[in-house]
């Protein structure tokens, strides 16, 4: 599909929603929002990642977002559980 097919098929699907039809079935999921950003790592902490990625099999960007995400789920239950206390 060339560039103006996409774009006429998008107006078309945006038209239905507007007319109030079902477009569900043009939305999959597939996609989600990214956003591309830039961190700056010290060198030493970077060779760790890079061995514990190698020793894992993933890249150093999928060891990273699985780190963040690993770490947010431990503060979320920390979070619950200190409520309990609290």
């Amino acid at each position: 599909m060339n560039k103006k097919q996409e774009s006429k098929d998008i107006e078309t699907i945006a038209e239905a929603a507007e007319q109030g039809k079902d477009v569900s079935e043009h939305f999959t999921n597939q996609y989600s929002v990214k956003q591309r950003i830039n961190i700056d790592f010290p060198l030493d902490l970077l060779q760790v990642i890079d061995v514990e990625c190698k020793r894992v099999g993933v890249s150093r960007q999928a060891w990273i977002k699985m780190a963040c995400d690993e770490r947010l789920r431990q503060i979320k239950v920390s979070l619950k559980e200190s409520a309990w206390v609290a």
